[in-house]
């Protein structure tokens, strides 16, 4: 499965070992299948020391709690693998290298040595917490999240729909496949960009064992609250996870309220275990902003917020609905219209995540009359609101009043509607949210 932290992971590859590498992310995301891919295509058979710490976590730990020495981890490695490991030739790969701290520590020891490593963390906002040791130095870092719609489109042999897509949005010209890519981004928001999931759906398409895949990845997480959360916290840490949806989804505003997590609730139950779900990277949080000009500082130092799933095929399987009504254009118009918002809004933050920006949703002042869903700014301090829309109605006095109130080059409206511009709005299909970066956003702006 093609991903875009390949290119990445390969380039690292082809490089002087001179740092270790870090691949970061939620459990599930792929970083496992990932990192093989890189040992077996860049290395090969004999150069890849794969070293599991879920598996042989008592065997790995004694290694790295014996010596600090280079050498000498590397000479029991060679050891407890039986294969030769040279420098620079090999691949040493600890996959969830989380669960050893002294091996988290050890990857430092490894810069300038000229062994190549490259590891893989989960939930290491959480690991770091309890940690006696210093996280190491002179490591680089990269994150993978579930995939893209345009990674999905490459596991569905799509690439010429992505290359279309791409070349319709810098040229701002209407996109000939619109409709299959409507339809293609609402199964997209039924499957998600879980691998598995997505795996599934590229050779069989079967939403029944996608939604079993599903809610066995849902049980996962809810276990690792179980397991890794202070005892606690736990049960407020589930029940913050289990209300996400449902905020998303309300007729109001869709900001985050304690009180939606339990009657009375407040914050100073609900926000540690609201940030244990974000350092465990399973919510993205999206703070509210009132200004209109750079830079942009959240309110009340991030006091207010949304609250999004990391994953909206995860998101569609918590609204408990059969994938066919979804996907069914009569059917779905009966649907909630709240429902169609929340899926639109979770997607489109996954989306710009995955491009790595920084955003905030927008009011005017303390209350949600009018609201931008996502205000980003680019590197000259340029301010570019994003307004999304589920389906083709597109009027919005919020982002007239938001136009009105700053001196934005342009907006970007996400909609069910063709590329096109119109005055200072760039309707952008929401199919194409993955076209929206740093590059984009320095073009725009």
């Amino acid at each position: 499965m093609r991903r875009k932290i390949d290119s990445a992971l390969a380039q690292w590859a082809r490089g002087k070992a001179d740092r270790p590498l870090l691949v970061r992310g939620a459990r599930r995301v792929g970083k496992t299948y990932c990192v093989k891919e890189l040992g077996q295509s860049a290395f090969g058979a004999g150069r890849f020391a794969y070293c599991d710490f879920q598996t042989n976590l008592d065997q790995l730990n004694a290694i790295f709690s014996g010596t600090t020495e280079v050498e000498r981890i590397v000479s029991d490695l060679a050891l407890f693998l039986r294969m030769d490991i040279v420098p620079e030739e090999t691949l040493i790969a600890f996959d969830e290298i989380q669960l050893s701290e002294k091996a988290l520590n050890s990857l430092r020891f490894f810069a300038g040595s000229g062994y190549r490593v490259i590891a893989t963390g989960s939930q290491l906002g959480l690991t770091l917490r309890d940690r006696t040791l210093p996280f190491p130095s002179d490591v680089d870092h990269l994150y993978l999240r579930p995939l893209d719609f345009e990674e999905f489109l490459w596991a569905l042999d799509q690439e010429k729909v992505a290359d279309g897509i791409r070349s319709c949005f810098v040229d701002r010209r209407a996109f000939v496949l619109h409709d299959d890519a409507l339809d293609l981004y609402r199964r997209y928001l039924v499957v998600g960009g879980m691998p598995k999931a997505v795996s599934c759906y590229a050779q069989n398409g079967d939403y029944d064992e996608i939604r079993t895949l599903q809610a066995e990845i849902n049980q996962t997480y809810i276990a690792d609250i179980a397991l890794y959360a202070p005892p606690e916290e736990s049960v407020r840490i589930q029940a913050v996870w289990a209300s996400i949806p449902k905020q998303l989804a309300r007729e109001t505003t869709r900001k985050f309220k304690y009180a939606d997590v339990s009657k009375g609730g407040r914050e100073r139950q609900y926000r540690a275990p609201l940030a244990w779900l974000e350092a465990a990277e399973l919510v993205t949080l999206n703070p509210q902003t009132n200004d209109t000009t750079a830079p942009l500082v959240a309110r009340d130092g991030g006091s207010f917020f949304k609250a999004y799933l990391l994953d909206t095929g995860l998101m569609f399987f918590r609204y408990n609905l059969d994938a066919q009504t979804f996907l069914d254009d009569e059917a779905r118009g009966l649907l909630s219209a709240n429902f169609r918002g929340a899926l639109a809004e979770n997607y489109t933050m996954q989306a710009l995540t995955a491009n790595n920006l920084e955003t905030f949703y927008w009011t005017p002042g303390t209350t949600a009359q009018q609201e931008v869903e996502f205000v980003v700014q680019n590197r000259r301090g340029r301010i570019i609101p994003i307004e999304v829309k589920s389906g083709d109605n597109v009027r919005s006095r919020s982002l007239v009043a938001f136009m009105d109130k700053s001196k934005a080059p342009c907006a970007l409206r996400l909609s069910a509607k063709n590329f096109g511009m119109t005055d200072r709005v760039f309707s952008v299909p929401l199919y194409a949210a993955f076209c929206i970066d740093e590059q984009a956003l320095m073009q725009i702006g």
